[in-house]
């Protein structure tokens, strides 16, 4: 005898292939909408990077021809050059971000910007001084062959001194931030590279500290989220303080990298072998005083990249503030791409930089930038500004 099971509805394969995917699939993050970051662009430094970057534009090299093309095709291949111009970033975009945030309602950005007007922004600086100082002290407490153990006034003097020097706006005002944009490393590594950006550099190493407290108010308050090197759940990223020169991710027109999986794939990054130019420009000047170059050009070195494997660059997990030392074998003196640049704030930014109208202004302020971030809160570092 036959035995007919009564039949039950059946599941469309698409709904329950769709649930199943759904059940495994990773959270999303949530959306970045804004950035904490120190403006790079004033009065004092506008001429300098204007100058830096079009110097820069015209040395960089032409990219080698395809090796899928043949050879006929070769010959009637229009030269362009390595790095595109749509990659080079506006004057008006560079910056050193701390950290970037996801504030999509008005209710969270509003409570993020009360938060930022209530930090105490002397208090770090004073505490910045501090350690600049404390790690000043084993060139200071061995001075003449001085062991350290009897240098105990030598730590309080400094100590005492950087206090003095970055003291709250109610007595004397913070002693503003002075750097200078130097050299240039490669992201994610040399021989690959996305992205170039030169390094902050800090006479009195309070830079780092200064911006490693304020990211990390930010994060303990819950508006920054605290980013882990790749491949570990515990370990921190360092900050890596940088001004972005070149992204390829702003070249428009990339190509689509289907990988076989057809529509709905990201734009493959453009990416190109930098370390004939890293090389460049740190080791850009011929004397100590950087004043003269040893040429305009990028000197490519072809498929032969034995003298430049020195020019890979960190990755995105090693922090840095200033450009690493050179051997001491071989001085170098890196580019400089402005000097005596003040740090004259910190700001809250809105993602994605806007162009901007150069008819909408009288004095040719915005042919200039052509691009620039809004800023959606502002807080002074300079005295006698007011909101120190």
């Amino acid at each position: 005898m036959r035995h007919i099971l009564p039949s039950r509805p059946l599941i469309p394969f698409r709904a329950y292939h769709s649930r199943t995917m759904s059940a495994d699939t990773k959270p999303k993050r949530p959306p970045l909408t804004h950035f904490l970051c120190l403006p790079l662009v004033n009065d004092v430094s506008l001429p300098q990077l204007e100058c830096s970057l079009a110097a820069f534009k015209a040395s960089i090299p032409q990219a080698p021809a395809r090796s899928d093309l043949t050879e006929q095709q070769r010959r009637y291949q229009q030269p362009r050059p390595l790095i595109p111009d749509d990659a080079i970033r506006p004057v008006g975009t560079l910056h050193l971000t701390l950290g970037v945030m996801s504030l999509p309602t008005p209710e969270r950005l509003n409570e993020a910007l009360e938060f930022f007007q209530s930090l105490d922004l002397p208090s770090l600086l004073r505490a910045a001084g501090e350690i600049a100082a404390q790690k000043k002290l084993p060139e200071a407490t061995t001075t003449n062959g001085t062991p350290i153990d009897s240098a105990t006034n030598t730590a309080e003097v400094l100590i005492k001194s950087s206090i003095d020097e970055h003291s709250q706006c109610g007595s004397t005002s913070p002693e503003p931030f002075v750097i200078s944009l130097e050299s240039l490393h490669a992201l994610p590594r040399a021989r690959s590279a996305t992205i170039l950006h030169a390094a902050p550099v800090d006479p009195t190493s309070r830079l780092y500290p200064f911006c490693e407290a304020l990211r990390e108010k930010f994060q303990e308050a819950g508006f920054m989220q605290k980013e882990y090197q790749r491949g570990s759940a515990t370990k921190p990223r360092s900050l890596l303080l940088h001004a972005t020169i070149a992204n390829t991710i702003y070249i428009r027109g990339r190509k689509r990298n289907t990988g076989g999986h057809g529509k709905g794939r990201r734009p493959s990054q453009y990416t190109f072998d930098a370390r004939d130019i890293v090389f460049h420009y740190r080791n850009f000047y011929l004397d100590s005083d950087r004043t003269v170059a040893r040429s305009s050009a990028v000197t490519t070195s072809g498929d032969n990249y034995t003298d430049r494997d020195g020019a890979e660059s960190h990755s995105e997990d090693e922090g840095a503030s200033a450009p690493p030392t050179s051997d001491d074998t071989y001085p170098s003196y890196p580019f400089i791409w402005a000097r005596n640049l003040p740090i004259e704030s910190v700001c809250i930014c809105e993602m994605g930089a806007k162009k901007l109208d150069p008819d909408a202004d009288e004095n040719g302020m915005n042919a200039r930038l052509k691009e620039k971030y809004a800023a959606v809160a502002e807080r002074s570092l300079t005295p006698g500004r007011g909101n120190c």
